[in-house]
């Protein structure tokens, strides 16, 4: 055996290690990355004695909405967004939706915004600043 022969297997383990650890610090940095997590189930909002139907939806760290996905019946709702997460979030209506939106919340702060749906159906809503990885729900309008 040569001493290059001796050589070459150590030269291959330096090269497999320095790759190893290139990537694995490719997932260590703050970027965001999509969520992977499903998004909570179905709430069904009711009205309170002012007649709104009043829902919270919290944002996450994970790019979610908590919950994804509310129902409604036509008439005032009041939508709060908290966000408890380290990460700025908003909240905008697709087109066909309601007008109003929630330009952004900051990191522990919670905005909210009121409206009135008269139309049956499904109204979708976005993070617009974390689209890209997800941040979708939806608000349900069913007959009352």
């Amino acid at each position: 055996m040569t001493r290059c022969q001796l050589r070459e297997p150590r030269w291959r383990l330096a090269v497999l290690a320095l790759i190893v650890a290139t990537a694995a610090g490719c997932g260590a940095g703050d970027a965001p990355q999509a969520a992977q997590a499903p998004q909570s189930g179905d709430v069904t909002v009711t009205p309170g004695p002012d007649g709104v139907q009043a829902v919270t939806l919290v944002t996450q760290d994970n790019f979610r909405y908590i919950p994804a996905r509310f129902i409604v019946t036509p008439g005032p709702v009041r939508l709060t967004l908290e966000n408890p997460s380290g990460t700025v979030h908003n909240l905008r209506y697709d087109e066909g939706g309601p007008e109003e939106e929630i330009p952004v919340v900051r990191s522990a702060e919670s905005e909210t915004i009121e409206f009135t749906v008269s139309t049956p159906g499904k109204y979708e809503f976005i993070c617009t600043f974390h689209e890209q990885f997800g941040q979708r729900g939806t608000m349900v309008v069913v007959r009352s």
